[in-house]
C-alpha cells in the first residue's frame, strides 16, 4: 500500500493546496479513488506512464511541460477522427518518457478493440513504436482496460512536436444521439499549466442537418366523444460541453489559455440527421454519378442535382422529394414518427459552380412545394424563384409541421446551352422552441 500510495502522491501535489481549501473529506475521497482505481483519471494520452515494472502510475512530470495543446475532431455518421498535436518542452537533462493513450479490449483473447482504432503516435521525424500495456488484474474479464504507449525521447532542455491520429465510435446514449468524447481533465498533471489548448470541431456531416431543433410528436386519443391531440416534444440537434464557442465557416472552436484543465469536451451528436431520405423523379445520368439528387444537401454548391428530360420537357413537372420524418426511441407505436416546424427553405437555384455553368443550364422560375404532416392534408404552396447563383430562402407566414417536403418544376428560366434544370442546394430551417 505504501508503494501505492508514494506512486500517486507526487503528480497530485500542485493540486494539494487548492483540494485543501476544499476540505479534508474531498481529500479523503480523493485519495480512496486514486488507490483502489488508479486509472479512474490517467484517460489522456499526455499524461500518464509506465513503471518498468508495469504497474500503472502517473509520470514524473516536474520537468516535462505540455506547452501546446492542440485538437482536431472530425465527425462523421458512424465516428470521430481525431488528430492532436502536442508540444512538450523537457526542462531537465536527457531523458526518455513513456507516455500511454487509454483504450479496452472488448474480448479477452484480445481480438476485438472496444475504444480508440488506428492509434498511431509520430513527430515530424519519425513514427513511433506504439506497444500495449493491460491492467494485470482484469486479464480476465471481457472488458479490460489497456493502454496505447509509445517511448519519447528527450534531450536536454529539447521542445518536442508530437502528434496523436485515432477514430473512435460514438456511445449511444438514450435520447442524445451519439456521443464523443475527448479528456482534458489528466492535462493537469503536467508541469505548471498549459499556455494554450486549441480545439476544431469540423464535421464531414453537412452542419445543415446537424441544427438544433424541436421533435414534435402526437398521439389522437377521444373525450366526451371528441378528437383531441396530446403532443410532447424532443429537443435535438448537435450540442458541445463546454458551450463557450465560436463557429467560423462551419468549424467549432475554441481556445483556453493558462489553463490546468479540469473539464472535458463532450460533443452530441443528433440521431437520426435532419434528413432521412431524398428521391428525385429523374437524375442526369453520368458514370462518375456527378449529378445525384444528394448534392443539394451536401453544403457544396459547386455540385448539383440535374434533370434527364432535356428538351422534352426542359426538367417541367420533375420533382425532389425530402423525407425529414424524426423518429422517438421510446418503443411507443403512437409516438414513434414525430414532426418538425419549419420556418423557412433556402435554395440555391441552378447549376451554381461558376456563373458561365449557371447560365448554360436551366433554373427554376416557378415551383410548388408539397408540404406533408400525416396529420391533415397536405399545403400547396406556390412560389416565384429569382434568376441569382446567390441562395435565396422561402419564408412561410407562420411555421409549418411537416415530415416530408417535395419541390416541383413548373416554370423554368432556359438555358443558353443545356436544356438540363438544376439546383445546386436546399436548406431546411426548423423551428428550436
Amino acid at each position: 500500500m505504501n508503494i501505492i500510495i508514494t506512486s500517486i502522491i507526487k503528480p497530485i501535489r500542485k493540486w494539494r493546496n487548492r483540494i485543501m481549501k476544499k476540505g479534508t473529506l474531498f481529500m479523503i475521497v480523493l485519495l480512496t479513488m486514486l488507490i483502489f482505481n488508479p486509472t479512474e483519471l490517467l484517460s489522456d494520452a499526455a499524461a500518464m506512464g509506465f513503471s518498468p515494472s508495469g504497474n500503472v502510475k502517473v509520470m514524473n512530470n516536474e520537468f516535462v511541460k505540455m506547452k501546446n495543446e492542440q485538437i482536431h475532431i472530425t465527425l462523421y455518421e458512424d465516428e470521430c477522427k481525431y488528430r492532436v498535436d502536442y508540444t512538450f518542452v523537457n526542462d531537465a537533462d536527457e531523458q526518455s518518457v513513456v507516455m500511454g493513450f487509454p483504450n479496452y479490449m472488448l474480448s479477452s483473447d484480445h481480438s476485438v478493440s472496444y475504444g480508440i482504432n488506428d492509434f498511431s503516435a509520430f513527430d515530424g521525424n519519425s513514427i513511433y513504436k506504439v506497444f500495449r500495456k493491460y491492467n494485470e488484474s482484469q486479464r480476465e474479464h471481457d472488458m479490460q482496460e489497456l493502454y496505447e504507449c509509445f517511448e519519447v525521447h528527450f534531450n536536454k532542455g529539447e521542445t518536442k512536436y508530437i502528434t496523436n491520429t485515432y477514430s473512435q465510435e460514438y456511445t449511444t446514449h438514450y435520447g442524445d444521439g451519439g456521443k464523443a468524447i475527448y479528456i482534458l481533465t489528466t492535462g493537469a498533471s503536467w508541469k505548471g499549466t498549459i499556455d494554450t489548448i486549441s480545439v476544431f470541431i469540423d464535421s464531414g456531416i453537412p452542419f445543415s442537418q446537424m441544427v438544433n431543433r424541436t421533435v414534435f410528436f402526437h398521439s389522437f386519443y377521444e373525450e366526451d366523444g371528441e378528437m383531441k391531440i396530446n403532443t410532447r416534444t424532443e429537443n435535438r440537434g448537435l450540442r458541445i460541453s463546454p458551450d463557450n464557442y465560436v463557429i467560423e465557416q462551419n468549424v467549432i472552436k475554441m481556445v483556453f489559455t493558462d489553463i490546468e484543465p479540469d473539464f472535458d469536451i463532450e460533443i452530441f451528436k443528433p440521431d437520426p440527421p435532419l434528413i432521412n431520405k431524398i428521391s428525385a423523379s429523374s437524375e442526369l445520368e453520368d458514370k462518375n454519378d456527378r449529378y445525384s439528387v444528394w448534392n443539394i444537401v451536401d453544403e457544396r454548391p459547386e455540385t448539383a442535382w440535374a434533370t434527364t428530360t432535356g428538351k422534352k420537357t426542359f426538367g417541367i413537372n420533375e420533382f425532389i422529394t425530402i423525407d425529414i420524418t424524426p423518429y422517438s426511441e421510446t418503443g411507443n407505436e403512437y409516438w414513434k414518427k414525430g414532426l418538425y416546424k419549419i420556418q423557412k427553405i433556402g435554395i440555391i437555384n441552378g447549376y451554381a459552380k461558376n456563373i458561365d455553368i449557371f447560365k448554360q443550364n436551366n433554373r427554376i422560375k416557378e415551383l410548388v412545394l408539397e408540404c406533408e404532416n400525416g396529420l391533415t392534408r397536405p399545403q400547396f404552396l406556390r412560389y416565384t424563384l429569382e434568376d441569382t447563383i446567390a441562395m435565396q430562402y422561402i419564408e412561410f407566414d407562420k411555421p409549418i409541421f411537416m415530415n416530408k417536403l417535395k419541390l416541383q418544376i413548373l416554370e423554368v428560366y432556359k438555358g443558353s446551352k443545356y436544356d438540363d434544370t438544376c439546383i445546386s442546394e436546399v436548406k431546411i430551417f426548423p423551428v428550436k422552441e
